[in-house]
């Protein structure tokens, strides 16, 4: 069966709105993204009286009935199913991502699939298909700032790509779909059980693409095998800002595929970068195209996500975060129905080449200037980011060849930068790499590279957030190159402003 959230963010310790399936009997379990690849159980639910949907206990369990048949809804309404309040039965719960998942039971309250059985006895759960068609993802905020980092869940470009009821802003040539300008955010598919046109992630095959298990969920496995600490929120609660005061945070980070955003998204962000904020971007095709909520007020809940065009005015979201889509390139593969869908799915084997090798970003890595890392691992793409054409003051660390064949067949990049070249001291730094493939490097543990961008990563998450660089093992083999020696060391000085 499917669900979603009425809103897909809540203050931890609180309950949130669930929408069900209509005409079903169920049970609900809600589980974690934590240190392991599948999701922990967090044991039962509190359930808060009210609304037409029924529950009664049953062997010490929650057996939910609810009313009505499911009907055809559109991609650009509000689906309108039946709600159920609930919350995770514990006291201690904490800002995170959190996946609720709804399972049939038969006349006594019995799981009638496997996914039921694993999650009624409270077993570890891999969140791909089909098991994720029945999941709803939901992020708890913390109760106050307890970080120094905001992670955002890119809530918008979930949607963006799901053609459930009919439509996305995109065709999908599975389902037959043709492209949308207005979708739906209350409907199944926001992070989770998605209907999507998308070909097969060649490189990672497990969980599709524009989904929260394909990116979002490999970063923050590496956050907290690093042991460092994350409050989480929606882009909903970044254009929001009400719940979300970047202000209190020295990092924010956009992971994976953050590609739309609204223009109080942009003007939040471009404020705390201005105030002395970090932004470190594991990402690509990053801000690359507007949205807005309709006539939602700021403050309360979106029906609806209205994509307001194909691209910023000159590709300006390059002026908030170095680099922009329509200077790198991406490459998906071919649609052939006859032949069975997607084809030529696979890329060539680009990486990154180095061009500053004594940077801080490199440090411990033994990376040299001219040599290449990630490209038998594929890091670069299936989208990936570059630098306009007149300078704007970033910093190219590291590029790629010319993308040719691509889409855009620009030339992807990674570096540093400063969105007011004329800004005060106080301005904080913007890290890009580039690349949606990132955080799929970053956990694999047969990718030849995997040592490198972990230590990339390391060494941007832990100066933005004020800790003392630390390197987990020198480079000297492991690139695409033969290492011709170890990087220097991070030279000495203060953060704000070290571009070089």
């Amino acid at each position: 069966m499917q669900i979603y959230p009425k809103r897909p963010g809540f203050t931890a310790g609180e309950s949130f709105e669930l929408a069900v399936q209509p005409g079903s009997r169920f049970s609900v379990a809600i589980y974690h993204q934590g240190n392991d690849e599948t999701l922990t159980s967090m044991g039962g639910i509190v359930v808060q009286p009210g609304g037409a949907v029924q529950a009664q206990l049953q062997n010490g369990r929650y057996v939910f009935q609810s009313p009505g048949r499911t009907g055809r809804p559109r991609h650009d309404e509000d689906w309108n199913w039946p709600t159920i309040s609930i919350r995770p039965n514990a006291d201690d719960i904490e800002s995170g991502a959190y996946v609720a998942i709804a399972y049939e039971v038969g006349a006594n309250g019995e799981p009638r699939d496997e996914l039921g059985r694993r999650a009624a006895a409270h077993k570890p759960i891999f969140a791909g298909p089909p098991a994720s068609d029945s999941m709803a993802l939901v992020i708890a905020r913390p109760r106050k700032p307890s970080a120094e980092i905001a992670y955002i869940v890119p809530i918008n470009t979930y949607h963006a790509y799901n053609s459930m009821g009919g439509g996305c802003y995109y065709g999908d040539p599975i389902h037959r779909t043709h492209p949308q300008t207005t979708v739906s955010v209350q409907r199944p598919g926001g992070g989770f059980g998605a209907q999507l046109g998308e070909p097969t992630d060649p490189y990672d095959p497990r969980s599709p693409r524009q989904q929260f298990k394909h990116w979002d969920a490999k970063f923050i496995r590496w956050l907290r095998a690093e042991g460092i600490a994350c409050d989480f929120y929606t882009d909903h609660d970044l254009h929001r800002g009400t719940d979300l005061k970047l202000e209190n945070y020295r990092c924010m980070l956009s992971v994976g595929h953050h590609e739309y955003w609204s223009t109080q998204m942009r003007e939040r962000v471009a404020q705390f970068i201005a105030q002395g904020g970090n932004l470190a971007i594991f990402s690509g095709n990053t801000c690359f195209r507007p949205i807005d909520f309709g006539d939602a007020p700021i403050d309360g809940d979106y029906t609806v996500m209205n994509r307001l065009g194909e691209k910023w005015p000159g590709h300006d979201e390059s002026n908030l975060i170095g680099l922009s889509y329509a200077y790198g390139g991406g490459k998906y593969g071919v649609w052939k129905r006859l032949r069975g869908g997607w084809i030529k799915r696979e890329r060539e084997a680009i990486g990154y080449t180095v061009r500053q090798a004594d940077h801080w970003i490199f440090a411990g890595t033994g990376l040299v200037d001219g040599q290449t890392f990630g490209a038998q691992d594929r890091l670069v793409g299936y989208e990936v980011d570059g630098v306009p054409p007149e300078p704007n003051g970033f910093v190219t660390l590291a590029d790629t060849v010319q993308l040719t064949g691509w889409d855009m067949g620009g030339v992807g990049a990674m570096g540093v930068f400063q969105p007011d070249r004329n800004g005060g001291p106080q301005q904080g730094l913007v890290f890009n790499g580039g690349t949606t493939d990132w955080p799929r490097v970053l956990m694999d543990p047969e990718a030849e590279s995997r040592v490198i961008v972990d230590q990339i990563t390391r060494n941007v998450v832990r100066r933005f957030i004020g800790l003392q660089p630390r390197v987990i093992a020198r480079m000297d083999v492991g690139a695409d190159e033969p290492s011709k020696g170890v990087a220097a060391l991070a030279r000495d000085g203060a953060l704000n402003g070290a571009l070089a």
